[in-house]
């Protein structure tokens, strides 16, 4: 591993940490702008440096330091109602960093739409598991309000990606 990929990564795992920050508590899942923060990561770094960034934000947080929404930290998250979420972090960098290589800016955007349903997918079906709440119960509360706002966040990845990309050699 170089200096340069380890800073790089190390770098994205700060943004990742201060971006889940911003939080709005709205019941068992809170609205957060960590879903941006993966979508950056594994546009921007590709699908190793990408996932590696996300495990390491993960080993941060489990370990007890509050970098995950609200400030929380601990394994007790990763295992709590969010972790479902959580866990599909580094697959959704892995997937983002694969597919978004592909040099079609329809494709890129498509498989950006579908990272945000592949972080329900886990989330979702985790809430129901951790909570014991029934499917569509664990849908409107782990999906429903939260399907705007990550479109929104995944439009605007895909737009501040294609500018940095422009910019900066990643």
């Amino acid at each position: 591993m170089t200096t340069k990929r380890l800073v790089k990564i190390s770098l994205f795992v700060s943004i990742l940490c201060i971006l889940s920050l911003f939080s709005i508590p709205i019941g068992t899942v809170p609205i957060t702008l960590q879903t941006f923060g993966i979508f950056l990561i594994g546009i921007l770094l590709g699908p190793y440096d990408g996932s590696l960034a996300v495990l390491g934000y993960l080993l941060l947080g489990s370990i007890g330091l509050p970098v995950f929404a609200g400030g929380k930290g601990g394994i007790s998250v990763l295992i709590g109602p969010t972790g479902g979420y959580l866990v599909s972090f580094p697959i959704v960098a892995f997937i983002l960093g694969y597919l978004t290589k592909i040099k079609s800016e329809v494709i890129r955007f498509l498989v950006l739409l579908l990272s945000v349903f592949i972080v329900y997918a886990f989330g979702v079906c985790y809430l129901k598991y951790v909570t014991g709440m029934d499917f569509i119960k664990s849908i409107k509360i782990g999906m429903v309000p939260f399907i705007i706002p990550d479109i929104i966040k995944a439009v605007a990845a895909y737009f501040i990606s294609l500018e940095l990309d422009k910019r900066i050699r990643f």
